[in-house]
């Protein structure tokens, strides 16, 4: 069972390290893109939500710019990975952030682009990064 809430102060370094990580991982990043994993600076202004494991610890977050209902960030610990944290996540956007969600994709992260389009989030368009080429995906209806 995993719990939901917004992020507290106390969070941050279970958070910066689950993005750290994250980014680390990240072999479709370039090794420029994969140097900035400080978590607190590429999400200021945006709303943080964490999801805890049994004893509590911060298994997975996802950040959202709310007034775009945009998903910036969604990352879970690798640990937890395929076991519903992210899923759990993105549902518990149906209480609090109004449809259409967007957010963008990366096309390398191939990964992450079939766990979201197996929840039903459709392409929008395509484009090209300062980095790599995008996906924009919508999600419309829970």
């Amino acid at each position: 069972m995993h719990h939901i809430r917004r992020a507290e102060p106390g969070d941050v370094e279970s958070v910066n390290a689950i993005f750290a990580a994250g980014i680390a991982s990240a072999q479709w990043l370039t090794p420029e893109a994969r140097s900035n994993t400080d978590f607190t600076k590429v999400s200021e202004g945006e709303t943080v939500v964490v999801c805890c494991g049994r004893a509590g610890e911060i298994v997975g977050f996802i950040s959202i710019y709310e007034p775009d209902s945009f998903i910036h960030h969604l990352y879970v610990a690798e640990p937890y990975q395929g076991q519903g944290v992210g899923s759990a996540l993105l549902h518990s956007l149906n209480a609090w952030v109004p449809m259409p969600w967007h957010l963008k994709c990366v096309v390398r992260n191939e990964h992450a682009l079939a766990f979201y389009c197996s929840r039903g989030w459709v392409e929008e368009s395509r484009a090209q990064g300062l980095e790599e080429p995008y996906v924009l995906l919508r999600k419309s209806e829970a």
